[in-house]
């Protein structure tokens, strides 16, 4: 049964359960009505009451300082590192602030949280109270089910908006209602060694075929061009989808990937041909289809490869005292396309992690107040960190922040246009489908133009399957 689907059912089980309870609640008979009536209305003039009391707070007043005890629990990706240490510093901040508030921090694997724990936890609307998701087709069955709490009250109550930079609530809005807070930015760049293109005597690409001719060059001196770790579909994503900003641009791929146009075009299959056109001429390590992502990128980090295109994020990696590249990086956009309908200006990245709201949790406000301070909270020291971009109006001295982060900063100070990766994008099989396509072609077992129709197919079974 599709996802949305269950959730659908499970929910007007939940909602029919929850209406017979109510109608037998309170133990009372026939006997004795006037008492009842008399009770029924002390109670709703009470409650009333306080909702006017709540109506009433300003926005700078915490509904968590009650004095009531209040438990919620808050799911994340962020087991360990530097990341985890961020979220902890917060919930331990916003614990001290509000003494008779406790969160319970509940920590999975990004992998097998994407993947499986939310998803099952969903189902059920058991997800935690504040959770961390994604936009766009991934949280598009949440929504539709009603297991995600709707926010423009709650923003609109607490001024929430004027705090938040322009475009970052896009992805987290769906039928006019937002439902995810923005965590951060990301944008792809290709990361260049600049001791290892002096040392070669290669120029840093800023067109496909100066691309194309520096890959051939460092191979042929026997170094490996370029990072991939094509055992995850992902990574390999993260190329061609850049590519197809380039060959299509950005206003048609938004709306291809939306279902609104066709994913089966010659702009779309030339991506897949640039991709294979560097795989050929040996820009990946040997043996990519079995490395990961994380095993991927270590010679990168050490110094011996000279080019990863990866998200904003890769700029931590790249200012990280650990590694052996400190200073040496250049951050430039992915390289122009001759011909291609997208501009240099045109860049993958958006806003597409998200704090969202468990539609069934007892305390929406107190709620609301943990997810916009922890994302806010979480968007400064990410940036400070060259993690990411920040979503939310910040105020950092910028000789804390990543240097490398800087540059890619600096390169969308004039974007025309973002296109979020792929698979945030897409929706259920179509994203597995993506996964398979892109490794197909790095095998040599799929061909561009059946990379494009398949593709399409998936798009139109996925979307075929919602409107059933």
């Amino acid at each position: 049964m599709k996802l949305k689907k269950l959730l659908g059912l499970i929910l007007t089980g939940a909602m029919v359960l929850s209406m017979v309870g109510c109608g037998s609640s309170g133990g009372g008979s026939s006997a004795g009505s006037g008492n009842a009536t008399e009770q029924e209305t002390e109670n709703e003039q009470e409650a009333e009451d306080t909702q006017q009391n709540e109506d009433e707070k300003s926005p700078g007043e915490s509904v968590a300082d009650s004095g009531e005890e209040i438990n919620l629990t808050f799911w994340h990706i962020w087991p360990d590192a530097e990341m985890g240490a961020i979220v902890e510093s917060y919930v331990e901040l916003f614990e001290d602030e509000h003494p008779n508030v406790h969160i319970e921090s509940v920590a999975t694997q990004e992998v097998e949280y994407q993947n499986n724990k939310l998803k099952v936890a969903a189902a059920t609307g058991a997800q935690g109270d504040v959770f961390m998701c994604w936009g766009g087709g991934y949280a598009k069955a949440y929504v539709d089910a009603g297991v995600v709490l709707p926010l423009d009250d709650l923003m609109e109550k607490y001024g929430t908006k004027d705090e938040l930079l322009d475009g970052t609530l896009t992805y987290g809005t769906y039928d006019g209602k937002t439902y995810g807070l923005p965590l951060k930015q990301w944008a792809g760049a290709l990361f260049c060694n600049e001791e290892l293109f002096e040392e070669y005597n290669v120029k840093i690409p800023e067109t496909f075929d100066e691309l194309l001719e520096a890959v051939k060059t460092f191979r042929a001196a026997g170094v490996t061009p370029m990072v991939l770790g094509a055992k995850e579909g992902w990574h390999i994503g993260m190329i061609q989808n850049a590519l197809a900003v380039r060959t299509e641009g950005a206003d048609y791929m938004n709306r291809a990937l939306q279902g609104e146009e066709t994913l089966d075009t010659e702009g779309i299959v030339k991506s897949a041909e640039l991709l294979c056109e560097l795989n050929e001429a040996g820009a990946f390590p040997d043996g990519t289809l079995g490395l990961g992502s994380e095993e991927s990128q270590e010679e990168f980090y050490m110094g011996l490869i000279p080019m990863y295109f990866g998200g904003s994020w890769v700029s931590s990696g790249c200012d990280s005292e650990e590694n052996e590249i400190q200073g040496l990086i250049k951050a430039v956009p992915m390289p122009a396309v001759e011909g291609g309908k997208g501009g240099i200006n045109s860049f993958s990245g958006g806003a597409i992690d998200m704090m969202m709201i468990n539609a069934n949790t007892a305390n929406p406000d107190v709620a609301y107040e943990f997810a916009v301070g922890i994302t806010k909270y979480m968007s400064e020291e990410a940036y400070k960190i060259g993690d990411s971009l920040p979503a939310w109006k910040v105020d950092v001295d910028e000789s804390e922040v990543s240097p490398t982060l800087r540059q890619v900063e600096e390169l969308i100070k004039n974007a025309d246009g973002y296109v979020l990766a792929w698979d945030t994008f897409l929706e259920g099989a179509a994203i597995e489908a993506h996964y398979e396509l892109l490794q197909g072609l790095i095998a040599g077992t799929t061909s561009p133009e059946e990379f494009a129709a398949g593709m399409q197919a998936a798009q139109e079974e996925v979307k075929g399957s919602e409107a059933e």
